[in-house]
Order: C-alpha cells, then sequence, then structure tokens
C-alpha cells in the first residue's frame, strides 16, 4: 500500500484510499451526506472555572452550551495568537532607563547648587 489516507470499504472488504471511499459514499447517500468528511470530536478538557458564574465545568459540551446560555462566547485558538496581541507602545526597559537617567540628572542638579527653588504659592 501506498503512503495516503485509506478509509475501510465495506463493499470490497478492503482498505482503499480515502478519496475514492468517500466519492462512493457520497454519491450512494447523497441526502445523508455531508460537508465534512468525518465527523468533528471534541476532545477532554482539564477543569475550567467559568468566569461568568465561578462553577467549575469538567467538559466541553456543557461549558460550551454555558457559555453560550450566557450570550457571551469563546474566541481564540488560533495557532498564531501572539501576532495578534497588540504590541506595547514602548519598552517597558527603555522607560525605566529614561526615569533613572532623570533621578540622576536632577540629584546632580541638586549637588551643584543651580537647582531653581520651586514656588509652592501659585
Amino acid at each position: 500500500m501506498a503512503r495516503g489516507r485509506y478509509l475501510w470499504d465495506d463493499e470490497v472488504q478492503t482498505w482503499r484510499p480515502a478519496h475514492e471511499v468517500l466519492a462512493k459514499r457520497r454519491a450512494s447517500r447523497p441526502d445523508n451526506s455531508s460537508p465534512l468528511a468525518f465527523p468533528a470530536v471534541i476532545g477532554a478538557m482539564p477543569e475550567t472555572r467559568s468566569p461568568i458564574d465561578g462553577r467549575i465545568y469538567s467538559d466541553k459540551a456543557s461549558y460550551y452550551r454555558h457559555v453560550e446560555r450566557n450570550n457571551c462566547a469563546i474566541v481564540g485558538f488560533e495557532k498564531n495568537w501572539e501576532e495578534q496581541v497588540k504590541k506595547p507602545l514602548y519598552d517597558e526597559r527603555a522607560h525605566e532607563a529614561d526615569v533613572v537617567a532623570d533621578v540622576k540628572k536632577s540629584i546632580e542638579t541638586l549637588k551643584s547648587g543651580t537647582a531653581e527653588p520651586i514656588n509652592h504659592a501659585s
């Protein structure tokens, strides 16, 4: 057998290429055919606390129903989710360096005696 996807053909009682078996199935049962080649299977999920009401859910189906029932939506699960997160407007380390430089400059100005007095009476 060559490499590829194979499905069991009940009629011939052997493994056949998936595209042939699926084409035969679609032709024989046009009313029952689905646009999906295989059923969607929702895998296991770790226990998840709902941010809506604080309850813990251990299966996806009940959690998804709960979210939908409360007019919310589950978003995400994209492969490149990190690229979609907004980058900070500034680099925090560069900002800290600016603050440190400003403090050092202020200290030097105060030590040299050239600092102007602050008028708090305004």
